[in-house]
């Protein structure tokens, strides 16, 4: 009788293990560590703005890294700025209109010049849109992109 209520006790806590884990809530990956000092710099000065997405490369070629913000504003609105890292000192770009869903960011050095372009892709409703971005005198530059419009 010791034995089998033993083994029911075992299985009892057993399955307790196995659905715990299984309804674990994940929390969805931004796209940088919830430690990184610039995505704690630009939460400290917009606590009322949710971060969406984040990438984190060095845009400017000053050997530091800043991090790209896709933010919300409100219901129905996401902006993106960047954080630029002066050698320690974090410096604000302007903001511009990112997409509402399916947010990516992706950096490449597409005129083999000293800046690295942005490329951010996403949707609204089932358009999809992107623009390729870059930094000039703390100023978001739209390049160039299609249909951003649309999912902005």
């Amino acid at each position: 009788m010791t034995k089998k209520i033993i083994l029911n006790i075992v299985f009892i806590i057993m399955t307790l293990m196995i659905l715990g884990g299984c309804s674990e809530i994940k929390e969805s990956d931004i796209g940088v560590k919830e430690d990184n000092p610039l995505l704690n710099y630009f939460e400290q000065l917009n606590p009322d703005n949710k971060v969406i997405k984040c990438a984190y490369e060095d845009i400017d070629n000053n050997n530091t890294k800043d991090l790209v913000v896709i933010y919300n504003v409100s219901r129905n609105k996401n902006k993106m700025k960047i954080v630029i890292d002066k050698d320690g000192k974090y410096e604000f770009t302007d903001e511009v209109d990112a997409p509402r869903e399916n947010q990516t960011i992706k950096f490449k050095n597409i005129d083999d010049k000293d800046q690295i372009e942005i490329i951010v892709s996403g949707s609204k409703n089932g358009a999809v849109g992107y623009a390729i971005f870059r930094v000039v005198d703390m100023k978001i530059i739209n390049l160039f992109g299609q249909d951003m419009e649309d999912c902005c």
